[in-house]
């Protein structure tokens, strides 16, 4: 069987899987955070901003984009620090395009079943420069993990959370035992 000729071990196996379900459980805690944020500040846009100000729909975007994009990178801050998240740039970085395809799946969704007339009329109708800035903050978005890593490193210089891990690439961080391995420290060939 294939099953038994293979190099890996099951532990390596059940490690990638671990950390798989690691990174998706954490992107989609970011995802949820930064959602439900953001339904509350279109909310608020719709029902305060908007009627009282007079605002188009592409100037009351523009103006609460601030506000959406502050509760972001302290929902960021606050799921990397509760997870205990490893300043390692390939796991931050899965982290946050994970959450940004959950965050597009989510605004596909609205925007093709809860707009009215389609999705033809809600594409065509999108003002280009809020368009534009919601995809840059959407690439923004899916950065911001490894964009906090950059700002955390400067307070190691000054010695506050220092443990070692910041420099290791994913494969250091991961131990792997592999058949050959395992030979060499039993002291036995493997055939």
């Amino acid at each position: 069987m294939i099953l038994f000729e293979t190099t890996s071990s099951v532990f390596e196996i059940m490690w990638d899987i671990a950390l798989a379900l690691f990174i998706i459980r954490i992107a989609f805690v970011y995802f949820l955070l930064s959602f439900t944020s953001g339904a509350i500040v279109v909310y608020f846009r719709l029902a305060e901003i908007m009627p009282l100000h007079h605002l188009t729909q592409p100037q009351s975007e523009l103006t609460t984009l601030s506000i959406w994009l502050i509760a972001v990178t302290l929902w960021a801050r606050y799921t990397l620090v509760t997870y205990e998240v490893p300043r390692v740039g390939g796991f931050r970085l899965a982290i946050g395009a994970l959450a940004t395809v959950f965050m597009l799946f989510a605004e596909l969704v609205g925007g093709v079943v809860l707009y009215e007339k389609g999705h033809t009329a809600w594409i065509w109708d999108t003002d280009s420069l809020a368009a534009g800035l919601g995809v840059g903050s959407l690439c923004l978005y899916a950065a911001l993990p490894w964009l906090l890593m950059k700002v955390e490193q400067e307070t190691d210089e000054m010695g506050e959370t220092y443990h070692g891990h910041e420099n290791k690439p994913i494969v250091a961080a991961v131990p792997t035992v592999a058949v050959t391995g395992k030979s060499g420290q039993n002291g036995k060939k493997h055939i």
